[in-house]
């Protein structure tokens, strides 16, 4: 609207100031700034943003165009040169913006001087000079400016949105946890009590037809039937417990593997020392709560089996992987622990590990045992 309005009192200026002596030339001089605006209308305002080039092109050179012939048939609106000069700051590109500006200044000097550049002053060329120096100096420090908070603009958008993937990446390692440990629990119950439920079925059926003919012998299997449904409902409680375990939570992992080691040694009369590194809290959840888990069911187990009197958990990060290892001055681990009747737990830390993409290596010997992890880090 102001740029419209600029070149309609141009046109209206030039009629009103030689309204008592008006020729052709006057009536040109007032059409061509009209014809400015209207160009102006169609190629800028009528155009949408971004501009395209040919209608820059266009509007800059037919307009600076029609300036130049109106000024050489009347010089009175030299002035709106000014408006060209702005104009060219906000709608060129940065390298179109050095020389249309000094075409535009040079222009003005000349029309000034009558169209005559020996007639032009040295003090006004100097000014001009300085002048166009200026509107360049503050363009590039606005164009600076504004370049600057586009591309912060853009970094805030991409921040956003890898913040939004970082979330639906946290809630998907939780679900992907929920669902593993799920799995865990059913395999833990079809080994355990899914195969205690068959044997105690089929003697069962062997002790009905057996007391019929060996009464005292039937008795003696219903006392190891008694032992089966107590080995079973002790591995139940141990299933259960597990599920019931707290897990990490809001917790950090640091703090609570920490935590857990202050309470096992004074519950178990254990001297734990415990060394995490501090990225560990940088950690996924899925690799947290796996690291968390085996920690726990690590400790457990010596506080149950190993009669051990110092342990050592020591959780370093480097730069591609997490290091667990958890080891006792204890009794130590048969070579074939794992798969002995009722040792559900190491199974489950070692699904745990694997689950993830990771290693768990399990050593030990009359001098205690270890426990090793090792989780890759993407």
């Amino acid at each position: 609207m102001a740029s419209l309005l600029i070149f309609s009192l141009a046109a209206a200026a030039v009629l009103i100031t030689n309204a008592n002596e008006l020729t052709w030339r006057e009536w040109m001089v007032a059409a061509l700034c009209i014809g400015q605006g209207l160009l102006y209308f169609f190629c800028i305002t009528r155009g949408g943003w971004p501009i395209s080039r040919r209608k820059l092109a266009l509007y800059f050179i037919g307009g600076v165009g029609m300036w130049g012939v109106a000024c050489w048939l009347d010089p009175f609106p030299w002035w709106l040169g000014f408006t060209y000069f702005g104009q060219m700051f906000g709608l060129l590109p940065l390298q179109a913006v050095m020389p249309g500006t000094a075409i535009v200044t040079f222009l003005i000097a000349l029309i000034t001087s009558d169209w005559n550049l020996r007639q032009i002053p040295l003090g006004a060329a100097i000014g001009f000079t300085f002048q166009w120096l200026a509107g360049i100096a503050l363009y590039l420090f606005i164009y600076n400016i504004i370049r600057t908070s586009g591309e912060r603009a853009k970094l805030i958008v991409q921040l956003e949105a890898a913040q939004k993937e970082l979330e639906l990446a946290r809630q998907r390692d939780t679900e992907l946890a929920a669902l593993q440990e799920r799995e865990r629990l059913a395999r833990d119950l079809h080994d355990s009590l899914g195969h205690a439920l068959v044997a105690l079925s089929v003697q069962l059926e062997a002790i009905q037809r057996l007391y019929k003919v060996d009464p005292e012998k039937a008795s003696a299997q219903v006392d190891e039937l008694k032992n089966l449904t107590r080995a079973s409902m002790d591995d139940l409680r141990r299933s259960l417990a597990g599920l019931r375990a707290p897990g990490l939570g809001e917790r950090h992992l640091r703090e609570a593997l920490q935590a857990l080691s202050v309470n096992m040694g004074q519950r178990a009369h254990l001297e734990i020392k415990c060394h995490v590194a501090e990225q560990a809290d940088q950690l996924s959840p899925a690799q947290a709560e796996t690291l968390w888990r085996v920690a726990q069911e690590a400790l457990a187990n010596i506080e149950r089996h190993a009669a051990a009197r110092t342990v050592q958990l020591q959780l370093d990060i480097e730069s591609s992987a997490a290091l667990l290892s958890i080891q006792d001055d204890g009794l130590g681990l048969l070579p074939d622990a794992e798969k002995q009747p009722g040792h559900y737990g190491l199974r489950g830390m070692r699904e745990r590990v694997e689950g993830l993409g990771g290693t768990l290596t399990l050593t030990g010997n009359g001098n205690g045992s270890r426990v090793d992890v090792k989780l890759p880090i993407l």
